[in-house]
């Protein structure tokens, strides 16, 4: 669940276009910081009401998007600023793709394989052998059983 529900998000930020200050508009609502509030509003105004929404899902970049971001902090942008102006959820994203970036080069900003790995044909016909052979060794003795009572309900 989120922290701040939208219309939570949507009358902060109506208070504060009325005409009061950042640090009253966060003792109003009881928010610690003000620096939240400056960056709901930076978000309604770049965005509408999209910008602060609660995304349900995942975002999936791909690398040109990734380089153009990192080539204009680059430039000199700043990370919050950028972070705006792409509507991306925050601006450690930014600093996380300059991380690797400057780590591992291009190859760092490119989109990352989600989930376990596939198992191997090789493996799977390996685990049906060995099912096949536990499935016949247990019915052996049940028969063998089977055979011996018949044997005793004869005589």
């Amino acid at each position: 669940m989120a922290k701040y529900t939208t219309d939570f998000k949507l009358s902060v930020i109506a208070y504060y276009l009325n005409g009061h200050g950042y640090k009253q508009t966060a003792k109003q609502f009881n928010l610690s910081t003000d620096s939240m509030i400056k960056q709901w509003v930076k978000l309604y105004q770049a965005h509408g009401i999209d910008g602060i929404k609660r995304r349900h899902t995942k975002a999936v970049y791909d690398t040109d998007f990734k380089l153009n971001a990192i080539k204009q902090i680059q430039n000199g942008k700043s990370l919050t600023k950028l972070a705006i102006e792409l509507n991306l959820p925050t601006p450690s994203l930014l600093s996380n793709w300059l991380k690797s970036y400057q780590t591992f080069g291009i190859m760092g900003l490119t989109p990352k394989p989600k989930g376990r790995k596939a198992m191997s044909s090789k493996h799977n016909a390996n685990q049906s052998k060995t099912t096949k052979n536990k499935s016949t060794s247990k019915t052996k003795p049940q028969d063998d059983d089977y055979a011996k009572l018949l044997k005793r309900l004869a005589y």
